[in-house]
């Protein structure tokens, strides 16, 4: 194409581009190619604001769809929030609790310690006890042995049978059970006794077991 109708076309671009402005021939080259640019840059700039255009609805829709989740966000903090002062409250009361059984467990050792104590002195007690029936027992077999005489009753009519008081008295004189009693008595007493050590154990296995079942409630 020849000078003159590169000038001729470039002219009516221009025209139509709104730029009436006098078109030198030696300006042809460079006017084209900046014409060229400038169509190129509004074509992109075009496309660009096109793009921005659906990126800006897509976030009005995006904006739309997450408002929803901010009320449940601002919900699920207040609970979140609810939840971690309950949850220092159970650690106070669990601290709480956890020192009153740590004390109860104390008081329970203690106390099973001292029914301890009570079982072996009420061992101690039956071992003195059976010490003096044997005694006794071997003494009424000997006197038995020695002087085998009929039996006489000394109870009249219209009285009635008083029991010997030897435990008694020896116990008012001594303060202590005379091991050589020979009366029933001696046997009620160490039945007594026995009950007594009996109740004491099952007692202190009682008290274990609460201090077991303490200490696992602890640990």
């Amino acid at each position: 194409m020849d000078v003159e109708g590169r000038h001729s076309e470039l002219r009516k671009r221009l025209d139509v581009l709104g730029f009436g402005h006098p078109l030198p021939l030696s300006a042809i080259g460079i006017v084209s190619a900046i014409l060229d640019d400038l169509i190129q840059t509004s074509e992109k700039l075009k496309n660009a604001n096109h793009k921005i255009e659906l990126l800006h609805q897509e976030k009005v829709a995006w904006e739309l769809g997450v408002e929803p989740y901010k009320c449940d966000n601002s919900r699920l903090l207040a609970e979140c929030n609810e939840l971690h002062l309950e949850l220092i409250k159970q650690q106070d009361k669990h601290i709480l609790a956890n020192t009153e059984l740590r004390s109860r467990v104390r008081s329970l050792q203690a106390e099973k310690k001292q029914l301890e104590e009570k079982c072996l002195q009420a061992e101690c007690k039956i071992r003195d006890l059976q010490t003096g029936a044997s005694e006794s027992v071997k003494s009424r077999k000997d006197n038995t042995n020695k002087q085998r005489k009929p039996f006489i009753s000394t109870v009249r009519a219209g009285t009635f049978y008083q029991p010997p008081k030897c435990c008694e008295q020896g116990m008012q004189q001594s303060g202590a059970l005379p091991q050589t009693c020979r009366c029933p008595c001696n046997q009620l007493k160490q039945a007594d006794v026995l009950h007594e050590v009996e109740r004491l154990r099952v007692e202190t296995q009682n008290q274990q077991g609460v201090i077991d079942a303490l200490k696992n409630q602890v640990g």
